[in-house]
């Protein structure tokens, strides 16, 4: 198989309008909604008969809000330490993308070291946690 690159990651979150403000006010994507039927809804949390899906493009790349499985537990959280997703990396193009970010994140009260150097390959970043725990992190590329 030839891959041309990612298509597009899905986060399942405990409440995705939460996660997308988030995303659209801190670090500052936009998102569009995607109307599912209840033959894709069936799954989730409630089975509710239709629903959205929320995207947002990232470079070439989708990233896709979804809500909760059926059986998922309320208290779930993410961990790098179950076999999966460790992290989602955006790449960004200027620097003071990484400065803007860090002042967002600390005006909302998110918890960062501001921006760092990655030991191995020695890119600046910036590295935060999502409403679900996930570590998300901005590189310079």
């Amino acid at each position: 198989m030839k891959v041309a690159g990612i298509h597009h990651i899905t986060l399942r979150t405990q409440d995705p309008e939460t996660t997308r403000r988030f995303f659209e006010d801190v670090v500052g994507l936009e998102f569009i909604e995607i109307p599912v039927s209840r033959g894709y809804t069936a799954i989730w949390k409630g089975a509710p008969a239709g629903g959205v899906l929320l995207g947002s493009q990232a470079g070439n790349s989708f990233l896709i809000i979804a809500p909760p499985l059926e059986g998922t537990a309320e208290d779930d959280r993410f961990s790098e330490y179950r076999i999966g997703l460790d992290h989602l990396a955006f790449a960004v193009e200027d620097a003071e993308e990484l400065d803007s970010l860090v002042e967002r994140l600390r005006a909302a009260g998110i918890k960062t070291q501001g921006v760092e150097t990655d030991e191995v390959l020695g890119k600046p970043y910036v590295a935060f946690r999502d409403p679900d725990n996930v570590q998300c992190e901005a590189y310079l590329t």
